[in-house]
């Protein structure tokens, strides 16, 4: 899979067509956004309703909850972002502390606005990127390329705002989804506008849910190749500085592409006479394709263009710097001057190269075969056997302590190309069928057996928050990896985390979650179940068709779809495809 030419974050081919640069942005980010911008407007619009008719019903409680967990995820962002600042926001022209103090206040009172007014602002960051990356599309249509690499340079800005919508797919998403489902289930006298309403936010938070985890399912091993964080602007800094350095680096290389060429200080030789001319001894030289007249000793130093320049005959000097350079009337390049070409009479007809003398193979005898045994047996570690033998010549050392591993420092490591939008639209699919199974089987657990689904989904959240901490990570990733346990309730994604059997990661937990749903499932539709009969073999028929459907879409996507992983070498930095 190839790397749009603008963009190399996404992909330049749908199911292996080669697209132009116009339809890759196109497909791969003007559509994606403008989708992205009407689910988060069902999210919003619907939430935002429940929350004020459940105010007018009297159910204070749930719309209380409703509304935390609308603001939560723009509380989280504010937090994370502030303890993670930019680690430069001044300009280039900002060179006293007090400009860069005020840049500094001008950005923390920004993202304190942005946490008031998150609705809009994250309606603003939608728009913002739809405008630069239609704006990207119609330069590079019509061939505009300052226009292009500005619009998508505009389009690609980092911003806080990414980070709150991923938070909201988690935070705000799933756990009113589940609240929903549960009040539709427990509520027998709801009008059906309010019926409506909740249906048609959980399926939107399903959407939700299903497009952030098609986008940052595999962030890491895709960073790899090269993409970034969409909210790390101290990140985007340094890489501008980087860019700018390289391009200034490459303008300087295009203008000084070939140096001046400086005479040598050296001492002046001493001439010494033939007959009634003086010449050089260091420059006398013998060129078989000198004939005739012209002889084999050429001319002083001095008689020459520069010390550097093959001396040649005074005739022939002058009729070149009459006429032109060579016989063809083209000036000499740079490079004929510094190292001309030198025709000879000599032509090689045949070389013989001597083969190296032919010697047997060593051949092993038995004796040597069961000493390599012994050896490879001694080589186990200590627990498994004896002390390894070091044979010398007359006698033999046994180590008492057995070697302390070394850690080998890896050259490479394996990235994963972007995705096509075919290969995005099955996965998101899949996700989308997937997540509405988990939701409707955890919410209708909870609501038949609440304790033991408590107990459950705890130990669940506990097992992979131990799997995640790390003792030595930062304060702030630690407290990420809080949230990220709390992603792996739903889904699996490596984000801040990279997976060293990352197939073996993604087959378990798929396998694990679909047997809890399943168990799930049969557990409140067969015990205790108050539903009529319609309604449990509903809901059931729903659970299993969309898991189903989900399986489906995810095996095509993985046996058909997938992108390619490459192997990045890190010494080297060239991307060579496994």
């Amino acid at each position: 899979m190839v790397a749009c030419e603008l963009d190399g974050e996404t992909s330049a081919e749908v199911l292996g067509w080669r697209l132009p640069p116009w339809q890759a942005l196109l497909v791969h980010r003007v559509l994606p956004a403008c989708g992205g911008l009407v689910v988060y407007l069902l999210v919003m619009c619907f939430d935002i309703t429940i929350v004020i008719t459940r105010f007018m019903d009297g159910s204070t409680g749930l719309a209380v909850t409703s509304l935390i967990l609308i603001v939560l995820p723009a509380l989280l962002s504010l937090v994370f972002t502030l303890a993670s600042p930019p680690a430069l926001l001044a300009d280039d022209g900002a060179d006293s502390t007090e400009q860069t103090e005020t840049i500094d206040c001008c950005w923390v009172l920004t993202q304190i606005l942005n946490f008031f007014v998150f609705p809009v602002a994250a309606i603003s960051r939608y728009m913002y990127e739809i405008f630069w990356w239609t704006e990207a599309v119609f330069a590079s249509l019509y061939q505009d390329e300052a226009r292009t690499k500005q619009a998508v340079a505009l389009a690609r800005a980092p911003s806080p705002l990414e980070l709150y919508l991923f938070l909201q797919a988690f935070v705000h998403a799933a756990p009113h989804a589940v609240i929903n489902i549960v009040v539709l289930m427990t509520d027998t006298q709801m009008d059906y506008d309010s019926v409506s309403l909740q249906a048609i936010s959980i399926v939107a938070s399903s959407l939700r849910m299903a497009s952030t985890a098609t986008v940052y399912r595999r962030f890491e091993r895709e960073k790899v190749c090269g993409r970034k964080y969409p909210w790390s602007y101290s990140r985007a800094i340094q890489d501008n500085e980087a860019n700018e350095h390289i391009e200034n680096h490459n303008k300087a290389a295009e203008e000084n592409i070939y140096e001046t060429i400086l005479p040598r200080n050296r001492p002046a030789p001493t001439p010494y006479l033939n007959g009634n001319r003086k010449y050089n001894s260091n420059l006398i030289q013998f060129s078989p394709s000198v004939r005739g007249d012209s002889g084999a000793f050429f001319d002083s130093a001095s008689e020459t263009d520069s010390d550097y320049l093959v001396p040649i005959p005074r005739s022939q000097n002058i009729i070149s710097e009459a006429n032109s350079d060579d016989d063809t009337g083209r000036p000499k390049s740079i490079i004929d001057r510094v190292a001309p070409r030198r025709n000879t009479e000599y032509t090689i007809q045949d070389v013989e190269i001597m083969p190296p003398p032919a010697m047997p193979a060593p051949r092993l005898t038995l004796s040597d075969w069961a000493e390599k045994m012994v050896e490879n047996m001694e080589s186990i570690p200590d627990w498994l056997s004896a002390p390894p033998r070091y044979k010398t010549n007359h006698y033999e050392v046994v180590r008492d302590e057995p070697d302390i591993p070394r850690r080998v420092s890896r050259r490479f490591v394996t990235g994963l190309e972007p995705q096509d939008a075919a290969a995005s639209l099955v996965h998101f699919l899949g996700w989308h069928m997937f997540f509405i199974s988990r939701l409707l089987s955890i919410s209708a657990f909870i609501v038949f057996h609440p304790i033991a689904a408590i107990v459950i989904l705890f130990s669940h959240y506990q097992i992979m928050l131990l799997l995640l901490i790390v003792p030595q990570a930062s304060t702030v990733r630690r407290s990420f990896y809080i949230f990220l346990a709390f992603v792996y309730l739903f889904c699996l994604m490596e984000l801040k985390v990279r997976f060293r059997h990352v197939r073996a990661w993604h087959a378990g937990w798929l396998v694990a979650g679909s047997a809890q749903t399943l168990v799930f499932t049969a557990v409140w539709a067969a015990v205790d179940n108050p539903l009529s009969a319609w309604w449990r073999d509903y809901v059931v028929l729903v659970i299993f068709c969309s898991l189903l459907l989900s399986y489906m879409c995810l095996l095509v996507y993985f046996v058909l779809l997938k992108p390619k992983e490459t192997i990045v070498y890190i010494d080297e930095g060239k991307k060579f495809r496994a």
